[in-house]
């Protein structure tokens, strides 16, 4: 099956085919299980195995918000399947409590990682895995932008997370003007308060009065408790 991306069509499947996976690695190497595998389990027939996909992408290829040599390639594999009628399918995904489609799980990884590669100039990484993230933010930023209208509205918060999540790009801050109204009324007002604390961080990041949007980091817990924190479960 090949995939439009916003950039073109491509086969997945060739993404895992024309990467060297043994060259790349991602958190415990010798115990989790190998790159491909929970890529592919991403769009398997059984629900079960799309669901332990999604938590071992979380756990393994950015284990505590880290960047390994893996994180890059999954990411654009990620990127290609997201129209995939597969990724419709239901559960609890991540530190999110609502139960929600994968495809919008999957946006909120692709946001996650490209807050993680901009959020400092170093990132959390080695140097040229960190670059190799860098790189595929443009792409990241135009996958998510035909979610941004979708009819369901979790799929549409992680949209306009992932995407406003690669402004941090500076060839992508030209876009800010156009986000702040999203971000404000998406993010801002949404029933998770990580992506509320997110909306303000976003706005006073970009020189915008937030005006009065809920600080979880003060009214609540913190929003990623029991989540990418978690030791991998070997």
């Amino acid at each position: 099956m090949t995939i439009n991306d916003g950039s073109g069509t491509i086969d997945p499947w060739a993404l895992l085919l024309e990467t060297d996976w043994s060259s790349v690695d991602h958190c415990c190497p010798n115990t989790a299980p190998a790159t491909p595998v929970i890529l592919a389990g991403l769009l398997d027939d059984d629900e079960d195995v799309q669901r332990t996909a999604v938590y071992n992408l979380g756990q393994i290829v950015t284990h505590q918000n880290s960047i390994y040599g893996a994180t890059a390639p999954a990411a654009r594999f990620v990127t290609a399947i997201l129209g995939h009628p597969r990724t419709m399918t239901l559960g609890v995904y991540f530190y999110e409590e609502r139960r929600r489609p994968m495809r919008a799980a999957l946006l909120q990884w692709l946001g996650d990682l490209a807050d993680d590669a901009t959020y400092d100039e170093d990132g959390p990484g080695e140097p040229d895995d960190v670059a190799a993230v860098r790189a595929i933010l443009p792409l990241i930023y135009e996958v998510a932008r035909p979610y941004l209208i979708d009819a369901d509205l979790l799929i549409r918060e992680a949209a306009v997370h992932a995407a406003a999540m690669t402004l941090g790009a500076p060839e992508l801050a030209i876009h800010i003007p156009e986000f702040v109204p999203l971000v404000r009324s998406t993010l801002g007002t949404s029933e998770y308060r990580g992506y509320r604390y997110l909306a303000k961080r976003c706005l006073v990041t970009w020189g915008v009065e937030p005006g009065p949007l809920p600080d979880s980091r003060i009214s609540g817990p913190d929003p990623w408790a029991g989540g990418y924190s978690d030791d991998p479960p070997f």
